[in-house]
């Protein structure tokens, strides 16, 4: 290992908004470290919608995406606030459709572009002794890293938001919420292309086909609602999607057969007091978090990959208002995302007494 590396940006965190931000900035001349570790396992996060066909042309990764063989997603099916099945199609829209895609390919395939356009992608964890001064961020060399010299730094290192809560940051909360996610195989033909969206008494099920024959499915709700334990298994989760008949149906319908164990993870709705300070800036699950009612989380991590990117490179040109105009746009963002989602969240009436409804219709 190079015992000093010298950079203009290092980007904590190699997934897809940091990688968006380090092709970005590749693109634009600048010398990019990533630094991050190539999770192992599934995660969920693997819906695009219509707008993120320009993201990746952006990204010089329109024709590798078609490529790899996404699944369309021509519309989105909800059973909310009625039992009956309500439709939002993507015909009129000018954009296309959407796509539903296999995270960890995609992820791939963003780390590889990256690497191809010039960026330096170090497997492991970035530095923690990251000090700023004189305008350079420095860290001293351990067994585990090089000397880092650099003049900016990308926080790209999801929902940890780790760099920016050690500039001081805080995080704050929406409200509180997890996902128990699961992928199934089918033994029948996959013929569909929708999201479903399905709620129930204790929250509302995702559902999407995703290519290799499978779907994934997530139960969002209270972590105090179920005990692990009793949850993380086939019958466990069988006996959740009782009373998800549309969801159960769709999985019955395709012979699915749960592959793995159910596992639980953070869907809070949150996001940094401010995604930028001086010579840094937050990306992605770092800078904000939106749960999956807003079906915008993958595309929206790419999108404030590029923009944070986009406003590296203006600063470093002399304009010193692009990254506080960056992060006032995001701080927009949220509140009109918070706004829309409690509206949505007061449109399901039916279980007033249910302590996950009661929570949302007091925020």
């Amino acid at each position: 290992m190079a015992r000093e590396l010298e950079a203009d940006v290092v980007i904590i965190g190699a997934g897809p908004a940091g990688c968006a931000s380090a092709i970005t900035l590749a693109h634009a001349g600048l010398r990019v470290a990533v630094f991050g570790r190539t999770q192992a396992g599934e995660r969920i996060g693997e819906s695009l919608s219509p707008g993120a066909p320009a993201l990746l042309a952006r990204l010089g990764l329109c024709e590798r995406f078609i490529e790899d063989g996404p699944l369309p997603c021509h519309a989105n099916a909800s059973a909310w606030g009625s039992p009956v099945l309500t439709w939002h199609d993507f015909v009129r829209d000018p954009r296309g459709h959407g796509f539903h895609v296999d995270r960890m390919r995609f992820e791939a395939m963003l780390r590889e572009r990256a690497v191809a356009v010039g960026a330096r992608l170090f497997e492991g964890d970035a530095p923690r002794d990251l000090e700023y001064e004189d305008g350079v961020w420095r860290a001293e060399a351990t067994d585990r890293h090089p000397a880092v010299r650099a003049r900016y730094v990308v926080d790209a290192s999801g929902r940890a938001a780790s760099f920016a809560r050690r500039q001081g940051v805080s995080r704050q909360l929406a409200w509180e919420q997890v996902a128990l996610f699961a992928f199934s195989r089918v033994t029948r033909q996959l013929d569909e292309a929708f999201t479903l969206i399905e709620a129930v008494p204790k929250g509302f099920w995702y559902s999407a086909p995703i290519p290799g024959g499978r779907f994934v499915l997530s139960l969002f709700t209270e972590a105090s609602l179920h005990h692990p334990a009793s949850v993380r298994t086939p019958d466990g989760l069988g006996a959740l999607l009782a009373n998800a008949p549309h969801t159960r149906l769709r999985l019955e319908a395709h012979g699915a057969r749960l592959e793995g164990v159910p596992r639980f993870v953070d869907a809070s709705s949150a996001h940094l007091a401010t995604t930028c300070g001086p010579g840094w800036v937050a990306v992605g699950d770092a800078a904000l978090t939106y749960d999956p009612i807003a079906a915008h989380g993958l595309t929206l991590a790419l999108r404030t990959g590029i923009d944070a990117a986009d406003a590296l490179v203006a600063d470093a040109q002399g304009d010193a208002s692009a990254l506080p105009a960056y992060s006032t746009r995001l701080a927009r963002a949220f509140d009109a995302y918070r706004r829309e989602a409690l509206r949505l969240y007061r449109d399901e009436q039916r279980w007033p007494d249910a302590p996950y409804w009661q929570t949302r219709h007091r925020l």
